[in-house]
C-alpha cells in the first residue's frame, strides 16, 4: 500500500513540475564556437554541449524537424495532455513556452491525422445532420456543419470558441489563475480542442476500427460529447484553475449551458443578416426575438454565477446584487412572452430540446 502511495506522490510531482532544467555538464569548449561553458547549451551560439555522433536518431530527428515535431516534442506536448492537462495550459500561458509545442500548430497536426483517419476507415457523419431543411437558411446551416465535418481542425477552433467568454466569466476569481484574459482564454480553448480531437482520434481507432467495425462517426462523436467532453473539462479545469471538485464540476456543468447559448445567439445573428438580405423581415424579426431571449437567459445565468462566485451575501451585501438578478428575471418574462406571441420558441424550450437532442440523441 505504500508502495502505490509513494507511486502516485510521485506522479502527483511529476503533474505539477515534470522539467528539471538544473545544469548537469562539467566545464567544456564548445565545438562550434569556441566558448568555454558549464551550462547544457553553448551561451553564445545555442551548440548543445553534448552532440553525439550522427545516428538513425539523428535522421529521424532531422526529417520531424521539417515539421517543427523535432522541437518541443510534439508526442510529448501530447502525451503531457492525457496526464497533466491542466498543468500543461497554466504553464504555456504563464509565459513557459518553451515546455509545450505550439498549440495551434499542434491543433492542425491532430486534425490532419484525424481526417486521415477518417478517410482509412471510410467514417462519415451523415447523422450529424438534419436532413432536408425547411428554409433556405436552415439549408445553409447544415451545410456549414457538413463543411465542419471535413475541417475538423477550423470546428474545434469554432466550437470551443464558445467556450471562451463562459468559462473567462465562471473561472475569473480562480485560485490558481486569477483574472485570466480573453487571449489566454483562447489558447486554453486551443489545447482543449487539440486534446478534444486526440481523444477523438483514439476512439475512433480503439473502437469503431477494431471492434465494432463501424464507420458511423456521428457514434464517436455522441460518446466524445455526452461523457468524454465532460469528463475531460472537469479534469482540466480543476488543475488548472485550482477549484476543488464541486466547484469546477457546476462551473463545468454551467460552461456547457452557456457554449450552447452562445451558439445559438450566434446561430440567431446569422439569421438575421440572412433574411435582411433577403428582405424576409418577417422572418428576420423572429431570429431577432429568438436571439434577445437567449441573451437575457445567459444574463440571469451570468447574474446568478456572479452572486455565486462573489458571495455578497456573506458580506451584508444584498441589495445590488439581488435586484440585478429580479431585473434580468423580468426581462426573460417579457422576451419568453414576445418568442411565444411571435410563435418561436422560448430559450427554455430550445435549451430542453436541445439537451434532449444531445443526450437522448433524439
Amino acid at each position: 500500500m505504500s508502495y502505490i502511495k509513494d507511486k502516485y506522490q510521485r506522479f502527483r510531482q511529476w503533474q505539477q513540475q515534470p522539467f528539471d532544467y538544473q545544469d548537469g555538464h562539467e566545464h567544456h569548449r564548445c565545438c562550434n564556437c569556441g566558448n568555454n561553458s558549464d551550462n547544457n547549451y553553448c551561451p553564445r551560439c545555442g551548440q548543445k554541449a553534448i552532440y553525439g555522433p550522427i545516428t538513425w536518431h539523428s535522421v529521424g530527428t532531422g526529417i520531424l524537424d521539417v515539421w517543427g515535431v523535432g522541437t518541443r516534442s510534439l508526442p510529448y506536448s501530447l502525451w503531457q495532455l492525457i496526464w497533466r492537462p491542466g498543468y500543461l495550459i497554466r504553464d504555456y500561458i504563464s509565459g513557459k513556452r518553451q515546455a509545450s509545442f505550439p498549440p495551434v500548430k499542434m491543433l492542425v497536426i491532430v486534425a490532419i491525422a484525424l481526417a486521415l483517419l477518417n478517410n482509412l476507415f471510410g467514417m462519415n457523419y451523415s447523422d450529424n445532420l438534419s436532413g432536408v431543411a425547411a428554409t433556405d437558411y436552415e439549408s445553409l446551416i447544415d451545410g456549414v456543419y457538413e463543411w465542419m465535418g471535413d475541417h475538423l481542425a477550423w470546428a474545434a477552433l469554432i466550437g470551443f470558441s464558445f467556450f471562451i467568454v463562459p468559462v473567462w466569466f465562471l473561472f475569473r476569481q480562480a485560485p490558481r489563475l486569477p483574472r485570466h484574459t480573453l487571449p489566454q482564454g483562447f489558447y486554453i480553448q486551443v489545447f482543449i480542442g487539440v486534446q478534444f480531437l486526440m481523444f477523438m482520434l483514439l476512439l475512433i481507432l480503439l473502437f469503431f476500427s477494431t471492434l465494432n467495425k463501424s464507420n458511423n462517426g456521428s457514434e464517436a462523436t455522441a460518446i466524445m460529447v455526452v461523457i468524454i467532453l465532460p469528463i475531460m473539462l472537469m479534469c482540466d479545469y480543476k488543475q488548472l484553475f485550482g477549484y476543488g471538485w464541486w466547484g469546477t464540476i457546476w462551473r463545468v456543468l454551467v460552461s456547457l449551458l452557456l457554449m450552447l447559448f452562445v451558439g445559438k445567439v450566434v446561430n440567431s445573428i446569422g439569421g438575421i443578416i440572412y433574411y435582411l438580405y433577403e428582405q424576409q423581415w418577417a422572418a428576420s424579426a423572429k431570429y431577432l426575438a429568438k436571439g434577445v431571449d437567449r441573451l437575457v437567459l445567459m444574463w440571469v445565468i451570468l447574474e446568478i454565477v456572479n452572486i455565486i462566485n462573489t458571495k455578497s451575501w456573506r458580506n451584508g451585501i444584498w441589495g445590488k446584487p439581488f435586484m440585478r438578478l429580479l431585473l434580468a428575471i423580468a426581462v426573460l418574462l417579457i422576451t419568453t412572452l414576445v418568442c411565444n406571441r411571435l410563435g418561436v420558441d422560448n430559450s427554455i424550450d430550445s435549451i430542453i430540446g436541445s439537451m434532449g437532442a444531445i443526450y437522448m440523441n433524439d
